[in-house]
């Protein structure tokens, strides 16, 4: 099997990580599990958003932190074991600040919501891509439909 990332093993790799976050895996909680057990601790919701988020950044900078479960995190793509513990343990932590926030993860909007957050500053440039390029379909449509009705105006006018 070649060992090349391409944009299907990625793709596989994150549903796969969005799967077992959201889900829950044997020995850790799920998502909404998990932010559960933090939204019981003392203070405010940010606060205690911040405690997930220091938390879960510890895990995902420890190295090997999944890798003791036995097998579970291998998978059958070439994306190594350690990035494939990372991209679960972020995808996890942000499925339960979208859950803390009121959000249900299960939705397709979140999924691709924490995808986004995922990518950081570069979605960014993403979204400024895709909304220029959305801009200017908008405008070619409208010029278009607009030349439409004109063309249409002046065949009926020549026809009085």
């Amino acid at each position: 099997m070649a060992n090349n990332l391409t944009e299907s093993k990625i793709m596989q790799a994150l549903d796969w990580a969005y799967d077992k976050a959201i889900n829950g895996v044997t020995g850790l909680d799920s998502a909404s599990e998990l932010a559960e057990s933090y939204m019981k601790q003392d203070g405010s919701l940010k606060d205690q958003a911040n405690s997930l988020i220091r938390w879960q950044n510890t895990k995902a900078g420890t190295s090997g932190f999944l890798t003791g479960l036995g097998g579970l995190i291998l998978m059958p793509i070439a994306i190594p074991a350690n990035i494939s513990s990372v991209i679960y343990v972020q995808i996890r932590m942000i499925a339960a600040i979208a859950y803390m926030g009121g959000h249900d993860p299960k939705d397709d909007r979140v999924k691709s919501l924490v995808y986004t957050c995922l990518t950081g500053n570069a979605a960014k440039d993403i979204l400024k891509d895709i909304g220029i390029v959305i801009g200017r379909k908008l405008t070619e449509s409208a010029i278009k439909k607009h030349q439409r009705k004109n063309h249409y105006r002046h065949k009926s006018k020549s026809r009085l």
